[in-house]
């Protein structure tokens, strides 16, 4: 029985629990991995928000270039925009659509795309109030802007680009590129 039970003590001690050191690696190995999850998610909810910053400043460039584009191409005529702004003075907008042939409203960078770091033009740039939907309350600012280059009596090259204005651009998090777009307008 002696023999036995020497043998059981010699078992049970190899198979003894985790030591303290074996713990601590586990623990640590734990914290590492959250760590990089809370980073994903982190990286995601950012990364939405730039999404939805560049979809809406799409969206205004592309609003904003339609209306361009229902006056016809010989046309002076202005359009106005509405936003949610809840001061009713600024809520409207009035879109000067009238072109020449170096090219009127807002300053272009050599490559062609607007250029944000340029005075405004009267009549070529709004401050865009976007809303939510469901209770009109101010969700973001945006720098609309546009130049209208006449290209011939029936048609005219379009620029309009649109970024958004109230943020912290020192935080790469919520860097965006402002977005441009160009039309013809006018042939038929």
């Amino acid at each position: 029985m002696n023999r036995d039970s020497s043998n059981f003590r010699s078992t049970r001690s190899l198979q003894g629990g985790f030591s303290l050191i074996e713990l601590m690696v586990a623990a640590l190995v734990l914290a590492i991995g959250l760590a990089g999850a809370m980073l994903l998610v982190i990286t995601s909810v950012a990364g939405d928000s730039r999404s939805k910053m560049d979809s809406t400043a799409t969206v205004l460039s592309q609003m904003t270039m339609e209306m361009i584009a229902s006056v016809s191409a010989g046309s002076t005529a202005s359009v106005t925009i509405t936003d949610c702004n809840p001061s009713s003075g600024s809520a409207s907008h009035t879109i000067s659509t009238a072109g020449s042939g170096g090219g009127s409203g807002a300053a272009l960078t050599g490559g062609g795309a607007i250029d944000f770091t340029a005075a405004t033009v009267g009549g070529y740039a709004m401050t865009f109030y976007t809303c939510q939907a469901s209770t009109g309350d101010r969700q973001a600012l945006y720098d609309v802007r546009w130049n209208v280059k006449t290209l011939s009596p029936d048609a005219k090259l379009v620029t309009v680009g649109a970024q958004r204005t109230n943020v912290d651009t020192n935080q790469a998090v919520y860097f965006t590129v402002p977005v441009t777009l160009r039309m013809i307008v006018g042939l038929s």
